[in-house]
């Protein structure tokens, strides 16, 4: 059986060898090896070359730094503008003894920079709750349409000790009756001031013209045509009003609402 084995081999290498021609041998070309250049001479080529910056960053940073430098600017300007426009406000307070309309206050600050109404506004609150958080001796209150600084109450005692010796003038019962017909009824005409209290008025009501605390308002479509009477700003700086809405309500009384003035 082996030697039956070995006859088939031979048998296959000589089909083999006598059917397949043998390849020649190929010569391959010579090349000279390629050496790597050393990192350090890539290095130091790039080493001697200035640093480039992106053509955008180059031409924003200057003009960043101007921005910043002119917000800077104006919120300087603009402090300072608040600040000293609040000083004159508080300086024509001090020196006026009546209320200080708002158009008044806005006139004289626009002399020195034209603000806006509500800025102005936002002036006079930020006085109001500065002397409120500084617990100081006074108030700034808005009475009879305009502003006012005023000292607390509780201090009026020391304030009546200083003028103690000053004679002041008070109003008596009558005229406190003949303001408070006209203040709930304006516009009323003496008559109907009279037919209210049963009493003669004139002189009471000659001696509030005089005080400048009622005036005349116009004339009623009737015979004879009687003026109008009603109450001035003078009324409402002398009860502290802002306006006629903080009269006290007369419950089950008559009279028709006041108008404003």
């Amino acid at each position: 059986m082996a030697k039956e084995i070995n006859l088939f081999d031979q048998e296959i290498e000589t089909v083999v060898s006598t059917s397949l021609p043998i390849a020649e041998p190929v010569s391959l070309p010579t090349t000279e090896p390629v050496v790597a250049q050393p990192a350090t001479s890539v290095i130091q080529a790039t080493s001697f070359l200035p640093p480039v910056k992106p053509r955008a960053e180059q031409q924003s940073l200057p003009g960043i730094l101007e921005n910043i430098q002119a917000a800077q600017r104006a919120h300087q300007q603009e402090k300072f503008i608040r600040q000293h426009a609040k000083r004159i406000i508080e300086a024509l307070l001090f020196a006026s003894s009546d209320p200080l309309p708002f158009t008044k206050i806005r006139e004289i600050v626009d002399t020195f920079q034209p603000l806006k109404p509500r800025l102005v506004r936002d002036l006079i609150i930020e006085l109001q709750q500065e002397y409120l958080s500084q617990q100081r001796a006074f108030r700034l209150e808005e009475i009879a349409q305009g502003f006012l600084l005023r000292t607390c109450e509780e201090y009026s005692p020391f304030i009546d000790s200083l003028y103690r010796n000053k004679r002041t003038e008070k109003l008596s019962q009558a005229s406190a009756e003949v303001l408070a017909i006209i203040a709930y009824r304006q516009p009323v005409t003496r008559p109907q001031i009279e037919a209210i209290r049963g009493v003669d008025s004139s002189g009471i009501m000659q001696n509030l013209l005089e005080r400048q605390l009622i005036e005349p308002v116009g004339r009623l479509e009737a015979p004879g045509r009687p003026t109008l009477y009603g109450i001035t700003k003078d009324f409402l700086a002398h009860f502290g009003l802002r306006d006629l809405q903080e009269l006290p309500s007369l419950a089950g009384q008559s009279m028709a609402p006041p108008q404003q003035l």
